[in-house]
């Protein structure tokens, strides 16, 4: 843990606490918003009600996978607040690259890794808290023991063992940490929120294919042209574009 925190003692992210379980890391930031500092990383080897969107429960055996989440002050415009998740999911995406895997940003919070199809290996998920000084709570599981080919683990989901790659998850979640400070302060300074955006579409799975976005009105189907500086997507169809802050995305293959 030392050397970790040695790894990002540049970074807002070296106030870290590790514990051996928990009930969701994310729960417990907000829970503690009140009292923490900018950047603080709470890292547990097990989680008995992870969460991921819509309230889907999310858990994996104990100590094979990173389970982390981290508490932000943010420092940019409230609209931004949504760029906190493409900003975290597009740091995983450059680390795992580092590793030599081919990897991409689902939108709004998958990372997807290509073998012979592409698999989910990480998701995110944010948070705000309002309070006297409103704080975002980020947290992701990113699998990297579990599950391994033989595991009957999640529908379409892989790890960074299943491809064949041993990493010290600590290593990697410094690189992670890292990668994610300098998207932070990509989104905090208005002229380089445009590059981050490219950035962030150039990783994307999402964008410049077709898809249908599900939502409790109508399902809309159309093609994913970019997204805005408020992280929404932009689906483009013959009915014009529109903006989508929220909603489950499916990827439509051309038959």
């Amino acid at each position: 843990m030392e050397a970790l925190i040695d790894q990002l003692s540049e970074t807002r992210f070296n106030k870290i606490e590790h514990v051996s379980e928990t009930g969701s890391t994310n729960s417990d930031l907000v829970a503690r918003a009140s009292t923490l500092p900018d950047g603080f990383v709470l890292i547990s080897d097990y989680q008995t009600v992870g969460r991921g969107r819509m309230g889907r429960n999310w858990e994996a055996p104990p100590s094979v996978n990173l389970l982390f989440s981290v508490l932000l002050h943010p420092k940019w415009p409230d609209e931004r607040h949504q760029l906190v998740t493409p900003a975290l999911a597009l740091a995983t995406v450059e680390m795992l690259q580092q590793l030599g895997m081919k990897a991409s940003i689902k939108w709004p919070n998958d990372v997807l890794v290509q073998q012979e199809e592409s698999k989910k290996i990480a998701g995110i998920l944010a948070e705000y808290v309002q309070q006297e000084n409103p704080v975002l709570v980020v947290g992701m599981g990113l699998n990297i023991g579990w599950p391994k080919l033989e595991d009957s683990g999640p529908p379409e989901s892989t790890s960074l063992s299943a491809c064949g790659i041993d990493e010290d998850r600590w290593k990697l979640l410094g690189e992670i940490l890292k990668n994610f400070e300098k998207r932070l302060v990509q989104i905090t300074v208005e002229k380089e929120v445009s590059g981050f955006i490219e950035d962030y579409c150039s990783k994307s799975s999402t964008i410049g294919h077709e898809v249908k976005v599900d939502k409790a009105d109508g399902d809309i189907i159309g093609r994913a042209v970019g997204i805005e500086k408020d992280g929404s997507l932009i689906i483009e169809n013959e009915n014009g574009t529109t903006s989508f802050s929220a909603g489950d995305v499916t990827h439509l293959r051309k038959l």
